[in-house]
């Protein structure tokens, strides 16, 4: 899937919407719509992506254009309109496979929890991943959830990190330090990987991992120098 290019292709009419911070999600996004979901799909197991960092929104609808849910031209003719579907941040209900608006970091890795935990009442077999910038790990509700994951043994849900070193106020290990971050996570009882940028490495941990059934996985995508 050619993100990258129909990305660069929209930054270049003008459409540069946090762009950087799009840039260092395609691919991440690449991995989880080309190979996560389609992987599932052929077993039966129905899996949802939640994109935390809302405001790499021109990265996601990029990937719907590649994947043919939107027509090609759609960022062109609807981003940010008044009224349409394609807005700064994903609304939910506004477009397949949106199940929540995001916007306000922070919220998506509690949002993925409720999702397993309902899943696990009543006994149907979702997997959710959820894409975090690392700049939003300064929240404090991402270490509630990280903690509620753990306490809940939610082996269905996987979380992304965009580990690009940067967010909106300067390096993140300079406005609040995350590292050692793999340590922290494995402190929590996460089951830790930390992968290359690349779309088929992703893929290829994401298949690894899915073996996992008993812990929450975390996914730390070293990403290139974009904004978080």
């Amino acid at each position: 899937m050619n993100i990258r290019a129909r990305l660069e292709e929209v930054s270049r009419k003008g459409f540069s919407w946090h762009i950087d911070s799009a840039r260092s999600l395609v691919n991440i996004l690449a991995a989880l719509y080309g190979y996560w979901i389609p992987e599932g799909e052929a077993r039966g197991v129905e899996r949802v992506v939640i994109l935390s960092k809302g405001h790499g929104s021109l990265a996601l609808y990029a990937t719907y254009e590649i994947l043919g849910i939107l027509p090609r031209g759609s960022i062109e003719l609807e981003f940010l309109a008044a009224g349409s579907r394609l807005q700064s941040h994903p609304e939910s209900g506004r477009l397949p496979g949106i199940l929540v608006s995001s916007g306000s970091l922070g919220q998506g890795l509690s949002i993925a929890n409720g999702i397993a935990l309902a899943a696990r009442i009543s006994k149907r077999d979702i997997e959710v991943a959820v894409v975090l910038g690392d700049g939003e790990l300064d929240e404090g509700q991402v270490w509630e959830a990280i903690a509620t994951s753990s306490a809940n043994r939610l082996g269905n849900v996987t979380m992304l990190i965009d580990r690009n070193g940067i967010q909106h106020s300067g390096p993140t290990e300079a406005v609040k330090a995350k590292e050692p971050l793999s340590l922290k996570l494995k402190a929590f009882n996460w089951h830790v990987v930390e992968v290359a940028d690349d779309p088929a490495s992703i893929a290829s941990v994401l298949a690894n991992i899915g073996r996992i059934r008993d812990l929450p996985k975390a996914v730390i995508v070293n990403t290139w120098q974009g904004a978080s």
